[in-house]
């Protein structure tokens, strides 16, 4: 059975400078990437698990200076995980010296890198940084775990970048969400999917 990274189309592949990136995110059936300040709360078992299987094939992970210093989070690649010799990079539009001191003081084994500059010139930044990043394998594609607002930049910006999206059966309320008004957590059942074009209709049922 081939991994994610490996069933990639076009998009996955890239040439010796030109690595691919897989960029992965999770989010609820009306658009919310977290519930209570925690991505984690809208995934499920299968999505763990696809996630998982992105990372295990990744030759290194990208995630933003949010997520690097959440006290919430467990270090990517702390010794004795399997991650452990995967090169972790931190993009931000910070000041990438100022950035890897922070990480240095929270003792987190990750590499701080810039995409900030002049006004304008983020993208050209992201495609002159991204390819540079360090792997543990060159053959291996780049794995963008941060959130939403870092991803989707590299998603513009980056040729070739592959979107990995687990849309989760779970319809939130949440600031900025259709279903802001809405005082609700509801659990949904998948009952089945039609795929029209490149539009993916998924039909669901309350448990």
């Amino acid at each position: 059975m081939t991994s994610p990274a490996e069933q990639s189309g076009p998009a996955g592949g890239g040439a010796a400078d030109q690595p691919p990136l897989l960029i992965s995110l999770v989010q609820s059936l009306n658009g919310t990437y977290a519930a209570d300040g925690w991505t984690t709360a809208i995934s499920n078992d299968e999505d763990f698990g696809y996630f998982r299987e992105l990372r295990r094939a990744a030759g290194a992970v990208i995630i933003d200076r949010r997520t690097a210093l959440n006290p919430q989070l467990p270090r990517v690649n702390a010794p004795g995980k399997a991650l452990e010799r995967t090169p972790v990079h931190v993009l931000s539009r910070t000041d990438p010296a100022r950035l890897q001191a922070e990480l240095d003081r929270a003792g987190l084994g990750y590499r701080a890198h810039g995409i900030g500059g002049r006004e304008g010139r983020e993208p050209e930044r992201i495609r002159a940084v991204v390819p540079a990043l360090a792997r543990k394998d060159p053959a291996a594609p780049l794995l963008c775990e941060a959130g939403p607002h870092l991803a989707y930049r590299l998603l513009a910006a980056y040729p070739g970048a592959e979107l990995h999206l687990s849309i989760s059966p779970l319809y939130l309320h949440g600031p900025g969400t259709q279903a802001s008004g809405l005082q609700a957590r509801i659990p949904l059942r998948l009952t089945g999917t039609e795929r029209r074009g490149d539009q993916m209709i998924l039909r669901y049922r309350a448990r």
